[in-house]
């Protein structure tokens, strides 16, 4: 029986070490992607080396995001960003050449071949290494995140190293009184974790580690419990399986121990019971002997540790009763302090208690401790609404900030005269912006209207007090307390969803869950289209396309706010990407000084975001008009510079468009806007003119004439040259 006890409570133990790290990978999943959004790290992507000492501002913003991430996440140990263009490191610190980082700043003990890590999208775990500090060796977990985040050719890969930190606060202080052999394991029987080198000196470790690898394949299951036998010694083996990774989480048990601690709490036992006896008789005797002089004890002690006021006279005689009496008095008026000081601090109590319940803190006696308090849930149902009231504040202005007190309890006047006694309802200021109801209730009161009236009631509140904008955001009614913070949760989604439905109004969680399965649509090939059209600094193209991306991504489907986001962080990194590529500054396109990352986030609704959007690419569109033909005849004539030079060498798009520092896209695109030619055509006609001046002046044969104008041959130059102009070359000589 306590060998079952035993399993049952190291695998609730299992479970919630799951769910916790699984939690914290989700987490920083999540903070990778934002990253990946990041304006300053995506506009140093398209920075080459020379360009770097150029742009110091914008490198330390980007070592500053990176910092930052860092100092928000105890579990993070390092963090940097590989830039592929400049093939330079960004850590927290500072900036580094590649092979300078590997082999003194972040040293791998493992072999791994970061070219090809390098050229992986999306997130990935690259496994359990360790690196060099000093002389000392740190196992770390690595993860990674290509930049920019739709973009499936890399420019850039965010690498965190993780520390177990998380792993060994989550598994190994749980079972700190246990004999417990830990294992996190990747999907490839590789481990993740483990908290052997706490047991190093026991004898079963070997068999452990035997027993664990005989069992990795038959663990297909989501958990179970399995026993067995290894050279005679019994195990018990326990795992789950994570619900996003695909790591298992393992608990070995000898289970000899636990008979051996059972055999021990008996003696213990025993021991006890025999000390207990011995101290009663003695205790009996002592009382029987006097009570006056341990009562004279007692009062020495309270007039010690009280407030200096005697119980009773030291120098008078009194019998036992007088003393007894004074110590009565005595507990009576500390009692009653402490029940005025109870009584001053019972609606913080409260406020203590109604947050939990929404937070899913809560134990075995949690309803005893609410009565004490004078909170009564006597319903089945849990219910939570979350009230959004104004803008987000600065937090240099967050004391100057209305508090929403007073407001509470006029929701709470609405409540009761909405509700009376239908149901019970408790009402908190959580922050400078935000306030949260519970309702308990009992099945029936959700057949009602009396939800929709409340709320109603409520708006009109809000636009009597002029409280705009407001969102209001309504969870799900869970029955029983254990679940109550899962309507909280629900309520936090639709406040998000804002975005799609709009300020000034009230979400219900359906609303939400109805929007969760559709995605973005923004292909690459979409994105170089707009690129292009913006650079050719046609405004109604511009314009056209964006409508275009907007109707296909809203008309007719249901967005997540995530997914809303995604959308236009992107288009806003199109328009960064364009800029950078135009080889301007956010200065020179728009008049003011402005980040288009944050001035996004200032608009809440899709509308607003969608006005901004085009706007941004308006201005874009409208100074790539203005200035297209200047720029682009300095490019062509750096471009025939570069050819002047090189024309009897292999040339390829690549290598001209790293010369003028664009993209082969928008490079293709001025071939074709200015000549009327694409790239290959261009480049020949270059070469035949040479060849042409050769074939005129020269009494080189066509075969020296061809290499010399950077053609492999005599007939691939010739077919060239006819194709061009009609004619061989030895006729035009002929000519």
């Amino acid at each position: 029986m306590m060998i079952r006890e035993v399993q049952n409570s190291n695998m609730l133990i299992l479970k919630q070490a799951q769910k916790s790290i699984d939690q914290e990978i989700n987490s920083l999943q999540a903070n990778l992607m934002q990253a990946a959004l990041n304006r300053s790290l995506n506009e140093v992507l398209y920075l080459s080396k020379q360009s770097n000492y150029d742009n110091f501002e914008l490198i330390q913003d980007s070592i500053s995001y990176l910092s930052a991430l860092k100092a928000n996440n105890n579990n993070i140990s390092d963090i940097w960003l590989y830039i592929k263009k400049s093939d330079i490191v960004l850590g927290t610190e500072s900036k580094y050449q590649r092979s300078l980082f590997f082999s003194e700043v972040c040293k791998y003990k493992e072999d791994i071949d970061w070219d090809k890590v390098f050229s992986t999208s999306d997130f990935n775990y690259l496994g359990r290494k360790t690196i060099y500090r000093g002389t000392y060796q740190i196992p770390v977990v690595v993860f990674s995140e290509s930049l920019p985040f739709i973009d499936k050719s890399p420019k850039g890969m965010l690498i965190v190293n993780m520390s177990e930190s998380l792993f060994e606060k989550e598994m190994t202080n749980y079972n700190s009184e246990k004999v417990v052999f830990n294992y996190v394991v990747d999907d490839l029987g590789n481990t993740v974790y483990t908290n052997e080198q706490y047991y190093a000196d026991s004898e079963d470790l070997n068999l452990i580690q035997t027993a664990v690898q005989m069992q990795l394949a038959e663990m297909t299951d989501n958990q179970d419990t399995m026993e067995l036998v290894v050279e005679g010694k019994p195990f018990t083996i326990q795992y789950i399986q994570s619900k996003s990774l695909k790591w298992k989480y393992i608990s070995v048990i000898p289970t000899g121990y636990i008979e051996e601690s059972v055999n021990q709490i008996r003696n213990v036992t025993l021991l006890v019971v025999t000390i207990s006896i011995l101290l009663s008789v003695i205790l009996t005797l002592y009382i029987i002997n006097g009570l006056y002089k341990p009562m004279n004890k007692i009062l020495s002690y309270i007039n010690i540790i009280g407030d200096k006021k005697t119980v009773v006279k030291q120098d008078e005689n009194h019998d036992e009763f007088t003393v007894i009496n004074g110590i009565i008095d005595y507990v009576y008026k500390e009692n009653q302090t402490l029940q005025d000081n109870f009584e001053k601090n019972k609606p913080m109590l409260q406020d203590k208690y109604i947050y939990d319940i929404i937070n899913g803190k809560i134990n075995s006696d949690f309803e005893n401790m609410g009565l004490d308090i004078g909170i009564e849930l006597p319903f089945n149902y849990y219910q939570v609404i979350v009230y959004e009231i104004g803008e987000e504040t600065p937090s240099s202005l967050k004391k100057y900030k209305k508090s929403y007190k007073e407001d509470a309890l006029k929701m709470k006047e609405i409540a009761e005269q909405t509700w009376g006694e239908q149901c019970k309802y408790f009402f908190l200021e959580k922050d400078d912006r935000t306030i949260v109801s519970l309702i308990n209730a009992p099945k029936s009161f959700y057949e009602l209207s009396g939800i929709n009236d409340y709320l109603e009631k409520i708006q009109e509140y809000f636009v009597e007090q002029k409280y705009f904008p407001y969102v209001i955001g309504v969870g799900q009614s869970y029955k029983d307390i254990q679940n109550c913070y899962r309507s909280y949760i629900d309520a936090l989604e639709t406040i998000k969803y804002q975005i799609v439905k709009g300020q000034n109004s009230v979400i219900y969680i359906d609303e939400v869950r109805n929007s969760n399965s559709a995605v973005i649509t923004y292909p690459l090939e979409r994105e170089s289209q707009l690129i292009m059209v913006t650079k050719s600094g046609n405004s109604e193209d511009v314009t056209r396309m964006l409508d275009s991306i907007f109707r296909e991504n809203f008309n007719g489907r249901e967005l997540s706010p995530e997914m809303v986001d995604n959308l236009f962080h992107a288009l806003a990194g199109t328009a960064v990407r364009v800029i950078f590529e135009m080889r301007l500054t956010n200065d020179q396109i728009f008049r003011e000084k402005q980040d288009i990352y944050k001035e996004l986030e200032y608009r809440k609704s899709i509308g607003e975001k969608k006005e901004y959007i085009i706007q941004v690419f308006k201005a874009i569109t409208l100074f790539a008009a203005d200035n297209k033909h200047g720029q682009q005849y300095h490019i062509l004539e750096k471009i025939d510079a570069y050819l002047e030079e090189n024309y009897s060498n292999e040339i390829s798009l690549d290598t001209v468009a790293e010369v003028v520092n664009l993209s082969t896209s928008y490079l293709s695109f001025i071939f074709k806007e200015n000549s009327g030619l694409n790239f290959v055509d261009y480049v020949n006609q270059f070469r035949l003119q040479k060849a042409k001046e050769l074939l005129e002046t020269s009494s080189y044969n066509i075969s020296q004439i061809a290499r010399l104008v950077g053609y492999s041959s005599a007939n691939s130059f010739s077919k060239v040259f006819k194709k061009y102009n009609g004619i061989s070359p030895g006729q035009y000589r002929k000519l």
